[in-house]
């Protein structure tokens, strides 16, 4: 008996799991504006979707450096969370608002200024 009640909450833990998964961060499913916004701020670089291969290293193999962890539509535009390969892997946050016009807002890891040096 006890190894059927294991099983059940086994069972009632893994479904859970499934129904709070969220489907695979995609470059494109992207707006056009987000994505070339992005694109733009590391140019010129890759994407991988979050379920693709990608290259957490700094060994050169032909797929992208960069790979989406999560999209999210917010209120006023959209956060993109996404890790970068090469020694020192790491993830950065960027916040997309649509007004005035499109752009890096706060709440990313990195803000640009008049004139930074960032390493998106």
């Amino acid at each position: 008996m006890r190894h059927i009640a294991i099983t059940t909450a086994l069972f009632a833990l893994s479904a859970s799991d499934c129904a709070n998964a969220q489907p695979p961060a995609s470059v494109t499913s992207l707006p056009a504006a987000v994505r070339e916004a992005l694109l733009a701020l590391c140019a010129p670089c890759e994407f991988a979707d979050s379920d693709a291969p990608w290259n957490p290293t700094d060994v050169l193999n032909g797929r992208p450096h960069r790979r989406l962890v999560n999209t999210e539509e917010t209120a006023s535009g959209w956060r993109v969370e996404y890790d970068h390969g090469g020694r020192g892997r790491h993830t950065h946050v960027v916040v997309f608002e649509f007004e005035p016009a499109i752009h890096v807002a706060e709440g990313s890891s990195c803000l640009p200024a008049v004139r930074v040096d960032c390493e998106w």
